[in-house]
């Protein structure tokens, strides 16, 4: 990705790829929350679940398409994600969508959405 790159066109990481193995493939957003980093937590993020995973659709503007049967609150996907945001959470494809006393939500870009490749020419 260069200098000019977009920010909301997340690169094949190996951190982004441990986001993909939690929900199915053909995700492209995620929405995950977690618990607010507290004093008694070290302020680290210790608690989060995939709340569910969606489709870009086919035109802009159009709402996001859900999958079906993608929300996890296991160990494993908790784990996952809080190792996410300890070093990921300003990345450009991160955004928060809400934030509370007990827990933030944000939306994790997968992939960038199918008509960004449009030719406009």
């Amino acid at each position: 990705m260069g200098p000019y790159a977009s920010p909301t066109q997340p690169r094949r990481t190996p951190a982004v790829d441990t986001l993909r193995a939690l929900v199915p493939e053909t995700a492209d957003v995620i929405r995950v929350r977690a618990a607010t980093p507290t004093a008694a937590t070290n302020w680290a993020w210790t608690q989060a679940e995939v709340l569910g995973a969606y489709q870009w659709p086919p035109h802009p503007g159009e709402p996001l398409h859900p999958l079906d049967r993608t929300a996890d609150d296991s160990t494993h996907a908790s784990l996952t994600v809080c190792e996410f945001l300890a070093t990921h959470q300003y990345a450009g494809n991160v955004r928060l969508v809400r934030a509370g006393d007990a827990t933030y939500t944000f939306s994790i870009i997968l992939s960038r959405p199918r008509w960004e490749d449009w030719d406009e020419t």
